[in-house]
């Protein structure tokens, strides 16, 4: 009987140490990403960061259920440049606090915290997703375009692939990837679209943010067999009637 309870509490403290570890790990994540700010960017803060990153999440190594690491690698690329793009605004600190979110979730659904990791997964993504059209974009469209293009497209690739994988309700991996091919391929179309067009780097992003949760919903029905004409009619409605809401609020204007 005492080994018994003995065992209860060493397991009932393993599970509070590791819900704890849950919460401690983004605000390191969070605490060395403020370094990097502090510290102007510069390449050896950046590799410490990383490195601390990478330690935080690939450990426990055992235990882990399994890894989402397109989510993890593209977090890392996109809070650096989103943090430097927030350097002495009034954001920088919910910027902070949402990158340091978005490691909370993915660290969940990798030691298999969270029940709903899908669900999860896709919210992380969509949130990364945003991130990456808006750090798009915002940037400087004459220098290194082709480079910030084929990077956007292959974190597209990357992240619905990855979140085909995570659904449990079915494993096809490579439909799936080749599902997350031509996702991908349909969003550098729009994307080269979008980028031309001047209506301000929010209301680009949201378009694009709007094709990538149409196309998710597609594939999703695409793997369980939901596409029917209803469905077909209905997301075009939708997708259209807020395509036409982004355009009327967007601000036209020749200087992008």
């Amino acid at each position: 009987m005492e080994e018994k309870l003995k065992l209860v509490f060493q397991n009932l403290l393993k599970k509070y140490q590791s819900r704890l570890l849950l919460f401690l790990k983004p605000a390191i994540f969070g605490s060395t990403l403020f370094f990097v700010s502090w510290q102007d960017f510069g390449i050896i803060p950046i590799l410490f960061f990383s490195s601390v990153s990478l330690v935080m999440y690939a450990r426990p190594i055992l235990s882990a259920t399994y890894y989402t690491w397109s989510a993890f690698f593209i977090l890392l690329f996109a809070s650096v440049l989103g943090m430097k793009i927030l350097a002495g605004t009034a954001l920088f600190l919910p910027g902070l606090a949402l990158f340091s979110f978005i490691f909370y979730l993915i660290l969940g659904i990798k030691d298999y915290f969270f029940v709903k990791r899908s669900r999860l997964y896709y919210i992380s993504a969509l949130l990364i997703f945003y991130l990456i059209f808006i750090e798009f974009f915002l940037s400087d469209k004459s220098q290194l375009f082709l480079l910030k293009y084929l990077g956007v497209i292959l974190a597209l690739f990357l992240l619905f692939k990855e979140w085909l994988s995570v659904i449990p309700s079915f494993h096809f991996p490579k439909r799936e990837a080749v599902a997350a091919a031509v996702a991908a391929l349909i969003g550098a179309q729009f994307l080269w679209v979008i980028a031309l067009l001047p209506i301000g780097f929010i209301s680009s992003a949201n378009l694009m943010i709007l094709l990538v949760f149409t196309l998710a919903d597609f594939l999703l029905k695409h793997f369980t067999g939901g596409i029917s004409k209803e469905f077909l009619i209905q997301h075009l409605f939708f997708f259209l009637i807020l395509s036409v809401l982004i355009f009327w609020t967007s601000n036209w204007s020749l200087n992008i």
